[in-house]
């Protein structure tokens, strides 16, 4: 948003939310879909990957300890999945990749 905010010669002294900047400047997205995207993608691209790759192999390990005492932290597989189940995508869509693709680029409002 810094950028964002030189580009209009705002400062944050003159107190304009974010929000108005982006509506200044013509911004769709946020970081944050961003982001989600491109989880996505790795999430995407790891799925295809063959068996012998290191990515694959570290994303399936489990490791060997119990977990701690309370509510478990989220993981980065609740956070693909969560962007998926935002975006209406389907745990199969990765074997497209055409598909995937569309559907890590934006995030579809229904």
């Amino acid at each position: 948003m810094d950028y964002w905010r030189r580009s209009c010669a705002i400062t944050r002294l003159d107190k304009v939310n974010n929000q108005n900047i982006r509506e200044r400047m013509g911004i769709t997205l946020n970081i944050l879909d961003t982001i989600e995207g491109k989880r996505l993608n790795w999430y995407g691209h790891l799925r295809r990957m063959p068996e012998e790759r290191w990515p694959l192999k570290i994303w399936n390990w489990q490791p060997p300890r119990r977990r701690k005492r309370g509510r478990p932290r989220l993981s980065w597989n609740d956070g693909v999945y969560q962007a998926m189940q935002d975006r209406y995508m389907q745990e199969e869509d990765w074997q497209d990749r055409r598909r995937w693709k569309l559907g890590c680029e934006r995030r579809r409002m229904v």
